[in-house]
């Protein structure tokens, strides 16, 4: 009983937050050029990199205006 609670449980939670990243990417998408995601390099353990998926939410180039 507890197998499928947590069955259903984590694919409402799913469709719920597939939802909202959806929206959020369209929300990206229309409000300028560009790629949705960026890649981001991390450092996890054992100080190993990784490179993480985020979404754009920053005009391209950001980073040169600001030292402007």
């Amino acid at each position: 009983m507890k197998r499928i609670f947590d069955l259903l449980l984590g694919i409402a939670v799913f469709m719920l937050l597939a939802t909202f990243i959806l929206l959020v990417a369209i929300a990206v998408r229309l409000s300028s050029k560009g790629p949705v995601l960026y890649w981001s390099d991390r450092i996890g353990k054992d100080n190993k990199t990784f490179k993480m998926p985020k979404f754009r939410l920053m005009l391209i180039g950001a980073s040169a205006m600001a030292a402007y």
